[in-house]
């Protein structure tokens, strides 16, 4: 395989890659597609897994995820992207099994929260 061929077939594996973390962004944070795609190529985390120097591409979509969630939820967040994540929360929907599942805690913030007090005050 020539280095160009080799080129073109990872483009093709992390675009079909790309797309699966999208899926699972917009189920998992209840945004559209769009609003998934818009925060994810925005962000740190994209960039990262574009450089093959950082390795994130070779973890999986959860993790890059995590990843993302992190960027977001951190002191460096980006407030506008943030907002878009928790603009479709809503209080009243049963928190399906996978939202259960992936509960966690962020330095004292439950990303599932609706409105963490941190992202009032940030």
């Amino acid at each position: 395989m020539t280095p160009e061929e080799h080129r073109q077939i990872r483009r093709i594996i992390l675009h079909s890659r790309i797309g699966c973390i999208i899926a699972k962004m917009s189920e998992l944070f209840r945004i559209s597609l769009t609003e998934a795609l818009d925060v994810f190529y925005r962000s740190d985390t994209c960039r990262r897994l574009h450089d093959e120097k950082t390795g994130l591409y070779l973890y999986g979509d959860l993790y890059i995820i995590d990843e993302l969630e992190i960027e977001l939820l951190g002191k460096d967040g980006n407030r506008e992207l943030r907002n878009i994540l928790f603009q479709a929360f809503n209080l009243d929907e049963q928190m399906s099994e996978v939202e259960k599942f992936r509960r966690f805690m962020k330095g004292g913030v439950s990303f599932l929260d609706p409105q963490p007090a941190s992202i009032h005050g940030a």
